[in-house]
């Protein structure tokens, strides 16, 4: 695909040799007439690209399009060095704004000859590649790059579409798994099938089978793709359940980190694309994993294509995944096509041609969901030659038409660049966006003024459009931030970058290929990564990203990687060297869980930078301890700055004006970190936490930070140090100050000690020259420790509300001020959680405090300290699916419970005035899980509780402390063949448990605590399908006497939190 790719260069070297052409430095150095002659060269050959696509068949024009592209390349190398001086002047001239600065001097002639004689040799090999293009007959055509043609519309995300044709092969795994053989530890179940047949999707549907999650006590998921050692193998998977490497390769240590995570559970691991079938090998894991002593019924479902490993002496069962039939693929064609009814002749012979894979069906309707009236193209796949092929090359024939349909050249490259990622990894839509940046794949777009990032978010959609990027992950309100590629997708854009990009499994004896993009993998290579570059430094100079896991930097200097765009230095590294400012091309250095808390002066050197990332580990015991150096200032194209929220962000950070992402700003007195830095950054977008606002004196300061003009912040959280209770700070006027734009959709404020808030955040509208504006794309507040607050803001005018979390505000005795019993608190809202409310009465001043009067939606409902709630009445029927009680003092009564026909969970703790709960035959059909503890005037469990056909989880107890034995349990044998948990809760004084509890023949854990029991009865001993039990505050026991009157197959069993066996 080098067209492809000199195309998207060409494209990025005009607009910049233009761009530094007109500025003052080329003027003053002497170069500016040879970049324009470089740009109107360039110009000319991009005229016969067009002709070169239609004639790339031939020998002398591919082998022109590589000598074009490697003058592209030197050419863009070249340019980048110009526009980094051009930067360079900049900063030191705003650096001494004031003083008299000159660009005279020796040094000044020096750069200026030496880059006029690069360009002028640039444009020299240029002309020598315009008469080869004459001498093969290439032809003058017009150019576009950009633009789509293609009808728009929105259509459901990939994942929102239904599976389709797999739920009997679901049905069959599933039971396969749960009814292993009694006595089988370890059960091994390969899914064999032809790539595209749809193996990982059945797989995961498997895995998130709500029957699969109930039996297995551990779920883990690795993506293997390439042949691998066992000991790699094991350590992969301890990773993946772990989320940190392993310490140790050898298989003694992998076994014993192993039987930390998975002894005594019954886990069920998938892996995914394994390509190994040899006997020895399975006969070899087989083993290590039995050695786990994990609980009986443990499985392991591999994905494969390689049919030998079903055949497998040591797999006694595997499942052939078989196609799936015409009316099943055209079920699914034409949700994704959204054909007209003209064209379904067609499209119908089309699904036939698909022979049953889900994955060509899936690919080829979404790419002619984007022709969906052009039938000329319909006919043209109806007709393609790509149906002639055989199986798998059918496949990557489809494949390859959809890329080559892809709207143009930048779409083609953005996508091939995705190869350098690991298959089956979620790549981040952002961190995708400022990839393609760096590599300069997309632009700014002066025409639809589109900046960079909105180029790039607009690609990335185009290819989940086109199902080329597949199972989209989103966060809790819709916005997505990943995807994952099909790994016969991946097979695809490895074939056609080779030549460009490589994966490197690193060894002793490894060659490292000559390419401009290279991901080191570190299987087993306890060396570093760097010294595989030691023998041949010539192939640092070409290189443009870099993937770096794992070694020592130390060992070698970063000024050999000259060109490099992208960066990434990720663990066992405590610095930077400082041969990293050497690095004048740098536009992505990504340094994150690394143990780096400092970084090297010479960082300020990188003037192109575009992103610079530092997170730590959520393993990773420190958070604030990260330094930016003073020259940090100096970065003067920094877009992107991702820190953990804590860490204190750049002093000066105003100066970086192209910034677009900053976690968090923490306010100071010194110069440098006021809040008014904020206000230099005009381009903030996304998330923004403003820490320490008590350092802020009053309204007109807080305005400097201008927030009501960064329309992009999507979500703001505002926080004070600690609640002034006295009240004496000027906290409403600084957050009337700060009132944010229209676009907001997540707003928190911590820590106020007003009150009352300041009007736009009582109405929730901001207030522009004529009138309130709400803020209606608002899906989530939350206010937290704003103990002097009266009232909490008006929320019926935010349509799209789903979360509302109030978390101590003490004075607040009502949720809304309304007497209008017909409107509800918010339309929209779906969870409500309210904590510390030491003063909360009822919901309303409407006369029945009920559900109904939150919201008509709500699913969620979280009370926790919230000692003056009496009661709950509910009128009306709701559809609440979960409720969450706690250590509500006072509430006496929870009749609300009746209405909530749709409830899941319920769980009431701590309420000791509580003197019933009511029937719970309304929930028969929906409860999964009851908890009721430590209410200590109950003193019978609710009626209806052995008809909760679906509970899956039951915990009971103590009840009131007058009672001789824990309540009857008469009744419960009912849940025998469902009831997966069971928790009992008692006196010392109880010396019996319940003996009702016998017939529960599913139950696989039962915990006992508190009880007064001495020994455990008979019958406790025959309860055979339990697989955990636990004995805690039961001073009558000790290891004898549980070990002994514990169920013979229990794999785990406690005494005082200790395991005894197992």
């Amino acid at each position: 695909m080098v067209d492809a790719l000199v195309t998207v260069a060409a494209e990025g070297i005009l607009k910049k040799a233009l761009s530094i052409a007109a500025n003052e430095v080329s003027i003053a150095l002497g170069y500016k007439d040879k970049l324009i002659e470089l740009h109107d060269t360039l110009e000319m050959i991009r005229a016969k690209l067009s002709d070169a696509e239609g004639k790339k068949g031939t020998e002398g024009v591919m082998l022109w399009l590589k000598q074009l592209n490697d003058v592209v390349g030197e050419a863009d190398d070249v340019l980048d060095e110009a526009h980094y001086e051009m930067l360079r002047r900049e900063v030191k001239k705003r650096n001494h704004a004031g003083k008299i600065f000159s660009f005279t001097s020796l040094k000044k002639f020096s750069f200026g000859r030496e880059m006029g004689h690069k360009i002028e040799n640039v444009n020299k090999k240029l002309s020598q590649i315009i008469e080869r293009a004459k001498n093969l007959g290439l032809e003058n055509e017009k150019f576009e790059l950009a633009g789509d043609s293609r009808p728009s519309g929105t259509v459901p995300n990939l994942d929102e579409f239904k599976i389709v044709g797999r739920e009997n092969d679901e049905q069959c795994i599933v039971k396969l798994l749960i009814g292993s053989r009694e006595g089988e530890k370890l059960t091994i179940v390969p899914i064999v099938g032809m790539g595209g047949i749809g193996k990982t999707t059945l797989a995961k549907s498997i895995y998130n089978n709500p029957k699969i999650e109930q039996h297995f006590g551990v779920r883990a998921w690795l993506c293997v793709s390439v042949k691998v050692e066992v000991d790699t193998l094991l350590a992969d998977i301890y990773e993946s359940l772990a989320g940190e490497k392993v310490k140790s390769l050898m298989r003694v240590n992998l076994i014993r980190n192993l039987q930390k995570k998975l002894g005594s559970k019954r886990y069920l691991l998938v892996l995914d694309d394994v390509w190994d079938d040899e006997l020895a090998y399975w006969d070899e894991f087989r083993n290590c994993m039995l050695q786990l002593n994990s609980e009986i019924g443990s499985s392991i479902i591999v994905t494969t294509r390689k049919i030998n490993i079903g055949r497998n002496a040591t797999i006694e069962k595997s499942y052939a995944l078989e196609s799936l039939s015409d009316d099943e693929c055209w079920s699914m064609f034409k949700e994704r096509a959204l054909l007209l009814p003209e064209f379904e002749e067609i499209g119908r012979d089309i699904v036939k041609k698909c022979c049953g894979l889900p994955l060509l069906v899936d690919i080829l309707g979404s790419m002619l969901r984007h022709y969906n009236t052009d039938k000329g193209k319909w006919l043209s796949i109806q007709g393609s030659e790509v149906w002639d092929a055989d199986e798998r090359g059918r496949v990557l024939s489809i494949l390859k038409l959809s890329f080559d349909n892809l709207p143009n050249s930048m779409v083609k490259q953005c996508l091939l660049y995705c190869s350098i990622f690991e298959k089956d990894k979620v790549i981040g839509r952002e961190e995708l966006v400022q990839l393609w940046m760096a590599l300069g794949l997309v632009h700014t777009d002066t025409k639809t003024n589109k900046e960079m990032e909105d180029v790039g978010n607009d690609i990335f959609q185009i290819l989940v459009s086109n199902s080329l990027f597949q199972n989209v992950k989103k966060y809790e309100y819709g916005d997505v931030y990943g995807c994952q590629m099909h790994d016969l997708v991946h097979d695809l854009l490895l074939s056609l970058s080779s030549h460009e990009i490589s994966h490197l499994v690193v060894s002793d004896d490894v060659q490292i290929p000559a390419v401009k993009h290279l991901a080191p993998q570190r299987r087993g290579y306890e060396n570093s990564v760097f010294d595989i570059f030691k023998e041949d430094m010539k192939k640092t100079r070409s290189l443009q990203t870099l993937f770096f896991l794992g070694g020592n930097v130390k060992s070698i200097s970063l000024k050999y990687f000259k060109c490099l765009r992208i960066l990434k230095l990720n663990s066992y590294l405590n610095e930077v060297p400082e041969s990293v400012g050497e690095l004048v091309h740098l536009r992505y250095l990504d340094l994150s869980y690394t143990n780096i808390r400092t970084l090297p002066k010479s960082i300020g050197k990188l003037y192109h930078l575009q992103t610079l990332k530092r997170c730590t580990s959520p393993y990773t015991s420190y958070f604030n301890d990260l330094e930016f150096p003073q020259e940090t200032r100096n970065l003067i194209s920094l877009r992107h700055l991702v820190y953990d929220s804590r860490v204190q962000a750049p002093k000066d950070v105003g100066i970086l004006t192209s910034l677009r992402t900053l976690p968090s700003f923490h306010v100071g007195r010194q110069k440098g970190r006021q809040i008014e830095e904020l206000g230099h950054l005009k381009h903030l977008s996304g998330k923004l936490r403003i820490f320490n606002l008590e350092e802020i004196d009053s309204k007109e300061e807080a305005v400097k930070a201008d927030l009501h003009g960064k329309q992009n912040l999507y979500e703001i959280k505002f926080n004070w140090s600690s609640c002034d209770e006295g009240g004496n700070r000027n906290d409403k006027d600084v957050l009337e100050g700060l009132q944010p734009a229209a676009n907001v959709k997540i707003v928190e404020i911590e820590n106020f000690s007003g009150d009352s808030f300041p009007e736009w955040a009582m109405k929730m509208k901001i207030k522009t020259e004529r009138n309130w504006i709400p803020l209606a794309k608002l899906v989530k507040i939350k206010l937290s420790d704003c103990r002097n607050c009266l009232n909490i803001p008006m929320l019926e005018d935010l349509p799209l509300l789903q979360d509302l979390v109030l978390d101590n505000l003490f004075k607040v005795t009502c949720l809304s001020s309304s007497s209008d019993q017909r409107k509800p608190l918010s339309p929209s809202l779906r969870s409500l959680e309210l904590r510390g409310m030491k003063n909360l009465e009822k919901w309303t001043n409407a006369a029945v405090n009920s559900s109904t009067m939150l919201s008509p939606v709500l699913e969620k409902l979280v009370m926790s300290e919230c000692p003056n709630i009496i009661l709950l009445d509910e009128s009306l029927q709701h559809p609440l699916v979960s409720l969450e009680i706690r250590n509500c003092g006072f509430l006496m009564s929870v009749r609300s419970i009746q209405g909530l026909t749709s409830l899941q969970s319920l769980e009431i703790y701590h309420c000791s005035s509580l003197l019933e709960i009511p029937d719970l035959h309304n929930q028969r059909c929906s409860l999964k899980d009851l908890t009721v503890r430590y209410c200590d005037k109950l003193t019978c469990l609710p009626g209806g509780f052995d008809c909760l056909s679906l509970l899956d989880h039951l915990s009971l107890g103590p009840f009131a402390r007058p009672l001789y034995s824990f309540p009857s349990l008469s009744g419960i044998e009912k849940l025998g063949n469902h009831l997966n948990s069971l928790k009992l809760y008692g006196w010392s004084h109880w010396e019996s448990i319940p003996e009702d509890i016998k017939h529960l023949n599913a139950l696989r854990e039962l915990v006992i605590y508190g009880f007064g029991v001495r020994e455990l009865p008979m019958w406790l001993t025959n309860m055979s399908s339990i697989q955990q039990i636990e004995f805690c505050f039961c001073r009558g026991l000790n290891e004898e006497s549980v070990l002994q009157g514990a169920p013979r197959e229990a794999t785990r069993v406690e005494l005082e939190h200790k395991q005894i066996r197992g």
